[in-house]
Formats: C-alpha cells, sequence, structure tokens
C-alpha cells in the first residue's frame, strides 16, 4: 500500500493559514478582554458617578468621585466625572453663599445696639415666631455675657401686632435676660398692642415698660446713678 505525501509548499501554505488563525483568534480574544476590561471600567465609574451623586443628594456635599474616574481611558466617564465634581462644587459654593447671606439677614433683622456703657438696645420690627424667637434669645444673651451688660431696652415700636405666643416669646427673653443679672425695659408699646395685650390678659406688672427709647435710656442712666451712689455709700 502506498501512502501519499503531502508536498512541501503546501505544507508551509497550510502552515501560514494555521499561524495566521492562530494570530486572528488570538487578536479576538484580546479584543475581548479589552472590551471586558472596559465594560467594566464603564461600570464602576457610572457606579461611583451614581453613588456620589446619591450622597449630595443626603446632603453630603462634600462628595466627589475619585481620580480614577478622572483619569479613565474612557473619554465619556472621564467627562462625566469632572463634570459632577464641578457641578457639586459650584453648588457648594452657592450653599455658602446663602448661608452667609442669611446669617447677614438675622443679624441685620435682630440688631443688638451698643446704647451705653452697661447699655443695650434689642429694637424689634415685624412678627415674630418661636424660630425668630429663639434667635433673638440666643443673639441678645450671647452680647449680655460678652459685654457684661447691666440693662438692655427691649424697644417692640415695629411690632405693629401681638398675640398670646408673641406676648410669651418677649416674657420669657426678659426673664432669661434677668437670671444673667440684666435688666430689661420694654419701650414702644403701641396703642393697638398694648390694648390686645390687656384683653389677651397678658401680665406685664412686674416689668418696666417706657414710652419709648428715649425714656428708655434715661431710666437707665438713672437707675446707674442711683446704684454708684449706693455702692459708694456701702463702699
Amino acid at each position: 500500500m502506498t501512502t501519499e505525501l503531502t508536498p512541501e509548499p503546501e505544507l508551509a501554505v497550510l502552515r501560514a493559514e494555521l499561524e495566521e488563525s492562530r494570530a486572528a483568534l488570538a487578536a479576538a480574544a484580546q479584543r475581548e478582554d479589552e472590551y471586558h476590561a472596559a465594560t467594566m471600567d464603564l461600570a464602576l465609574g457610572l457606579s461611583e458617578c451614581f453613588q456620589a451623586l446619591a450622597e449630595v443628594r443626603n446632603g453630603n456635599l462634600a462628595a466627589r468621585v475619585s481620580s480614577s474616574v478622572l483619569e479613565s481611558p474612557d473619554e465619556i466617564i472621564a467627562n462625566l466625572g469632572g463634570l459632577l465634581n464641578d457641578t457639586v462644587s459650584d453648588f457648594e459654593g452657592q450653599i455658602e453663599l446663602i448661608r452667609r447671606q442669611t446669617i447677614a439677614i438675622q443679624e441685620l433683622s435682630t440688631p443688638v445696639l451698643q446704647l451705653w456703657t452697661d447699655v443695650l438696645a434689642l429694637p424689634v420690627i415685624g412678627m415674630v415666631d418661636s424660630r425668630r424667637a429663639a434667635e433673638i434669645m440666643e443673639r441678645l444673651l450671647s452680647e449680655i455675657v460678652a459685654r457684661k451688660s447691666r440693662f438692655v431696652i427691649l424697644d417692640i415700636t415695629g411690632v405693629e401686632v401681638v398675640d398670646t405666643k408673641t406676648a410669651d416669646h418677649f416674657i420669657k427673653l426678659i426673664r432669661a435676660a434677668s437670671l444673667l443679672g440684666t435688666e430689661c425695659i420694654v419701650t414702644g408699646v403701641r396703642p393697638a398692642v398694648a390694648q390686645t395685650l390687656v384683653e389677651l390678659g397678658v401680665d406685664l406688672s412686674s416689668i418696666a415698660t417706657l414710652r419709648d427709647l428715649h425714656a428708655g435710656l434715661h431710666h437707665c442712666l438713672k437707675e446707674m446713678s442711683k446704684r454708684r451712689v449706693q455702692e459708694s455709700a456701702v463702699g
């Protein structure tokens, strides 16, 4: 039985075709690996972006995507991460600006003025709800402690409407000041406000009430003079 041998040129062609197929398969496998890697990078990058957005939504304005996202070979992910960081930074700056403006407005709406040595004045304008009353009390008590004031004039000329809650806020404020050793004088009570307080049965008998800010300052100066005389006599 005779065996036919494949001619050498045909073997060479066959080997070349096999090598070409092997190279094609290797290239296809590499492309598939690169595709999977790129897909994984895309998924991880998107996941981190969504996680950062969720943290910002929950109030964490310090949330940012990492440098790995910003340096991603995927241009879309890198640009998305950069845009997200820039947007959150701008938003954080706007929030800080609003916070500073709110503080400035609060300070303007509840100014505590140094009228004289040991005498503070707190002019109140507009409605006084629970939140504003808390802000007024905190600011006034802080100023009393910082300046060691002995008198506070609470001027309510700018308060047109007073109800039971508003009157209660003022009484609590006066009592808190007295606990710090400060006498509080109320001035500028409008006729309509006075009538409302009487109708509501609010007892202000223990609180010094005077016509206006000038009368309140005169009262404070007179009391200070009396106290100096008494202290001198004791000394």
